[in-house]
């Protein structure tokens, strides 16, 4: 779906002012999110809270073998094009263990109610997310919310799944 550049931007603004202020969230030490990139949301002030905050703010880093790492930034400042020229953290940037992460806040391209998530199609997110202790969370429009959604095999499913209209707790009607 096309989307106006106020349309996203009003979107973003939703579901960031819907972030600030769920619990998971606040509670959350540890924060792994994204830089936006082809059309996902924009979580510009979530990034900023964190880092206000002085929690921890992680951010995906792929890697010359295929894999995603988490990497901790002080600054939006030390972000520059990576692999895919996205925006990522550099390669001196500490790296965080999975098993660490208190939240993960996932882009996606549609998600179920019951948290099956379809990404991009590289499989980044399905590697990583295993090894999670914390929350995951998908992020997305309301429109990327789909019934019947399948899973493919690699899929992991998020326990939520924020969106401008509300955070939808997953496999809970």
């Amino acid at each position: 779906m096309a989307l106006t550049e106020c349309a996203r931007a009003q979107a973003a603004q939703d579901v960031a002012g819907r972030i600030l202020a769920w619990p998971v969230y606040r509670a959350a030490r540890t924060v792994f999110a994204y830089v936006a990139a082809r059309g996902e949301l924009d979580l510009g002030p979530v990034l900023c809270d964190v880092l206000a905050s002085g929690r921890t703010l992680l951010l995906p880093r792929c890697e010359a073998d295929g894999a995603m790492t988490a990497r901790r930034v002080q600054t939006l400042d030390e972000l520059a094009p990576g692999t895919w020229g996205l925006d990522e953290p550099g390669p001196d940037a500490p790296v965080c263990a999975p098993g660490r992460i208190d939240l993960a806040l996932v882009p996606g391209v549609a998600f179920g109610r019951d948290g099956v998530r379809v990404g991009q199609g590289g499989g980044y997110y399905d590697r990583y997310l295993p090894g999670l202790r914390g929350v995951a969370a998908g992020i997305g429009y309301d429109f990327q919310i789909v019934d019947g959604l399948q899973a493919s095999a690699h899929d992991v499913p998020v326990a939520f799944v924020a969106t401008p209209g509300g955070i939808i707790r997953c496999g809970q009607e």
